[in-house]
């Protein structure tokens, strides 16, 4: 088989009939669908077991988040290649069959593959990210250096390259990242020019909500993730990247997430995070901001 394509769900029920039906109706055949149920309860079970095509699994495992239903999802393939697709989002009719004539193309060599994505928020559809650069010697630098994260969704794995390689289930947030980081130190890779989902942006959904609401918990996960990547993983990054690229990598993400709670007015967050920032780097630029954030808070008051 080509092609296994991993669903985690988690109480979608009413956006999973189009993520399921954009596979059904892709003109390339040879492929099967996982569907991991993470503990719905909702009518998820019964939503799936309206389609009778053979190629389809449902399981339902008891809720373990996503990093732990993806690996569910992997334990049951057969495919040559692993793909993902949350279950609020949909795939463009003919990606799989672009994607086979790509690999086929490629000598059928293993490799881990990147399709471009497009977001779609109330109707209208825009280009997601800027595709990654095919013959970049040092792939791992250059996504440090531009600060780049790569959806899930937006890649196929050869399967091979998963069998010491899994999602870390400690992680619920950049755990994609984590993984692809973990892949590309080890394995080649190719962007292709080929149009493969869509992300659907509504406000159930993790972007939306957390662009909102700046959770404390979400920031601390978040550098959790980077430092074990970093501590625990050094040998497989030193001759790629140095100390000082992870210590770039947290500052930019802790900017992002501190004005993000400063633009939601979330002063008692914002100062935690910039205590973070402070730590991870003790520079001018980050003592001024933080300066600056407590101007910004008197001033308001």
């Amino acid at each position: 088989m080509r092609f296994s394509i991993i669903i985690p769900t988690y109480n979608r029920a009413d956006f999973l009939p189009k993520a399921i039906e954009s596979v059904l109706g892709q003109t390339f055949v040879d492929w099967e669908l996982i569907i991991v149920d993470d503990g719905s309860t909702d009518n998820t079970k019964e939503v799936v077991s309206q389609y009778s095509d053979s190629r389809i699994t449902y399981i339902y495992q008891e809720n373990a988040e996503r990093s732990a239903a993806r690996n569910k999802g992997i334990a049951h393939s057969v495919g040559e290649y692993v793909l993902f697709l949350d279950s609020d989002d949909y795939y463009l009719y003919n990606f799989l069959n672009d994607l086979n004539l790509v690999i086929t193309d490629n000598g059928n060599e293993p490799c881990l593959y990147f399709h471009n994505a497009l977001i779609e928020h109330n109707g209208k559809q825009r280009q997601f990210a800027e595709p990654l650069p095919n013959g970049e010697k040092n792939i791992l630098k250059f996504l440090f250096d531009n600060f780049r994260v790569i959806g899930v969704c937006q890649a196929a794995i050869a399967r091979c390259f998963l069998a010491e390689n899994m999602f870390d289930t400690r992680f619920s947030l950049w755990e994609d990242t984590h993984l692809f980081f973990r892949l590309l130190a080890h394995y080649p890779y190719r962007q292709l020019n080929v149009q493969g989902y869509v992300a659907v942006q509504h406000e159930q959904s993790t972007v939306i909500a957390g662009s909102r609401k700046v959770k404390m918990t979400d920031v601390e996960r978040y550098m959790s993730a980077i430092n074990d990547l970093e501590n625990n993983y050094w040998e497989h990054f030193s001759k790629y990247l140095a100390k000082k690229d992870f210590e770039n990598y947290r500052d930019s993400k802790l900017n992002m997430y501190l004005y993000m709670a400063r633009t939601n007015s979330q002063f008692g967050v914002a100062y935690s995070i910039a205590k973070l920032m402070l730590k991870n780097r003790l520079s001018l630029k980050n003592v001024v901001t933080c300066l600056k954030l407590v101007a910004h808070n008197i001033i308001g008051r």
